[in-house]
């Protein structure tokens, strides 16, 4: 038996459990191998202070160190069940004005004080004459304590059995369908997150990630010269700030039928005239649609062009020019959390140990206000400062210890129509028009420009859904797109979607929610791409 001392002079988890390799490796484990300090354990404190103690004697004037234990289960229909547990440590130094880092995935004291000189070191090494310092402002009331994401069910205590019959169960009802078939994909991670700083911090967190994928096809056809296709995807849940309830209550198996005849319909396309048209988005598509445009293009290190060799820039830049303008229809209100119940992106603490902030990011169609962290709240205009003050917003985000923090798009909200009705009421009120159900959207690197591939689109006509539409997308640039805004729906029709975006170089995954209402725009451009079958253009 290891004990935790040992572990920490002599070995890590990683050589335990997994063998050499670096921080992303992954392997299924029979067993998890339960030696890392877990939330409470002293150690984890020693081994926080040996790095921050080794930064500060190598000249860092600030430092912090973040610890993980990440446990990650996946299950698909024809698949073994993968069962893995990785450990991360990095550290983050301050010296001359600039960040260095450091990581590993062992856990030992040795290596801790090596990742605080080093971190340091680089930090010295980045100086560059001309290079503005990093400012960190007044640093926040020191994070301390422990929390754990509420969920009713740990799926790490359900058996590898249930979650298995789970999704055999929708495997087997998909085959009574003639020629249907479903593939079903669902994923659950754990992860504790320890972070301390030389300004007093001291705290662990754990947080949940629940995602389920399923792929429904009626018949193998998948034609590419007419473009005949009858397959209908969907993601069911996720990813979400959840347990194992999230599966129970999804109702994977009430959805097959549905799923099925949208997708049957699919193989015999109707043509439709290309041009612009009133559009009805339901819930899950306006999220979509909220988090590729506004939700990112409001990170503050892409309006800063911070991101522009990795995962982008920005159309709403620079912010001197942008904050307090109109950016969409008066009928746009959207705010911004961390604390949004089952939110994906919902923590105690952000991963730089600062308590994230409740703000609004477009107010009635202005901008007020971007996604920051410590590093580059002093780059907002004073105006549109908390306080006037350069306070972080608590939107630091970083895959793993391994991974550097960045701004990551927080929780959203799109701020219901208070007499606003119900999706089937906003299609009431089109004649002649198209509804998009789902769907993804496709960005180019400032979130200008962009296509939406609907999960299904559906003719209306005099106010009612008519026939499922193939092959058909539409194109925007964001600030028309959210000029054309004309209504939004209530209260009661707002659903939670969750998103997931890579960002940095590496890149690395961050995940959050968005929740939305069905939305009417107008003047929308539908393209037709199907290739091979006729379309006409519309005058």
């Amino acid at each position: 038996m290891v004990t935790r001392r040992e572990f920490l002079r002599a070995g890590s988890l990683a050589a335990l459990t997994v063998g050499a390799g670096g921080p992303r490796l992954r392997r299924a484990l029979a067993t998890p191998v339960d030696v890392a300090p877990r939330a409470g354990d002293p150690t984890l404190r020693e081994l926080a202070m040996t790095a921050l103690d080794a930064a500060r004697a190598a000249g860092a004037t600030y430092a912090d160190v973040r610890l993980t234990v990440t446990r990650t289960q996946s299950f698909r229909y024809a698949s073994p069940p993968l069962d893995a547990e990785h450990v991360e440590v990095g550290v983050r130094a301050l010296a001359h004005g600039n960040w260095g880092f450091a990581a590993s995935p062992d856990w030992t004291l040795d290596v801790l004080a090596r990742l605080g000189r080093e971190a340091t070191a680089q930090a010295k090494a980045n100086a560059w004459r001309g290079a503005p310092p990093v400012e960190l402002g007044d640093p926040p009331p020191p994070a301390t304590g422990t929390w754990v994401m509420p969920v009713e069910r740990d799926p790490f205590s359900v058996a590898v059995e249930e979650k298995l019959d789970y999704i055999r169960a929708a495997e087997a009802y998909a085959r009574t369908f003639r020629n249907g078939s479903a593939s079903s994909v669902i994923v659950f991670e754990r992860q504790e997150r320890t972070f301390a700083s030389t300004d007093g911090a001291f705290c662990t967190q754990t947080v949940y990630d629940s995602l389920g994928h399923e792929s429904f096809f009626s018949v193998g056809v998948n034609d590419p010269v007419t473009y005949r296709n009858g397959r209908r995807l969907v993601g069911f849940v996720g990813p979400t700030g959840a347990g194992y309830e999230v599966f129970e209550r999804g109702k994977l198996l009430d959805l097959i039928p549905q799923l099925y005849e949208e997708a049957r319909r699919q193989l015999d396309p109707k043509p439709f005239d290309i041009g612009r048209y009133e559009v009805v988005f339901d819930a899950g598509a306006m999220a979509t649609l909220v988090d590729a445009t506004i939700g990112t293009a409001m990170e503050l290190d892409r309006a800063l062009g911070l991101e522009a060799n990795a995962g982008g820039t920005s159309y709403l830049a620079p912010p001197e020019r942008v904050l307090g303008s109109a950016v969409a229809s008066p009928l746009l209100t959207i705010t911004a959390d961390r604390s949004m119940p089952g939110g994906a992106a919902t923590v105690q603490w952000d991963a730089e140990g600062v308590a994230p902030a409740e703000f609004t990011l477009v107010d009635q169609g202005i901008a007020t206000t971007y996604a920051t962290d410590r590093t580059l709240a002093s780059a907002l205009p004073a105006a549109n400062r908390n306080d006037g003050a350069p306070h972080s917003l608590g939107c630091a985000v970083a895959e793993s210890a391994g991974t550097v923090p960045l701004i990551y798009t927080p929780n959203l909200t799109v701020q219901p129509a208070r007499d606003g009705g119900s999706f089937e009421d906003l299609v009431a009120d089109v004649a002649d028009g198209f509804a998009v159900v789902g769907g993804r959207v496709y960005m180019d690197y400032q979130q200008l420009t962009g296509e939406g591939e609907p999960e299904v689109i559906y003719r209306i006509r005099r106010g009612k859904l008519a026939e499922v539409v193939s092959g058909a997308a539409y194109l925007f640039r964001s600030p028309t797109m959210w000029k054309n805004l004309v209504a939004l729906g209530g209260p009661e029709s707002a659903v939670v979607r969750g998103m997931t975006r890579e960002k940095g170089q590496p890149s690395q995954r961050a995940v959050h929610s968005v929740r939305a209402v069905p939305a009417r725009f107008k003047d929308v451009s539908l393209v037709d791409l199907r290739g091979g079958v006729p379309t006409r253009q519309r005058a």
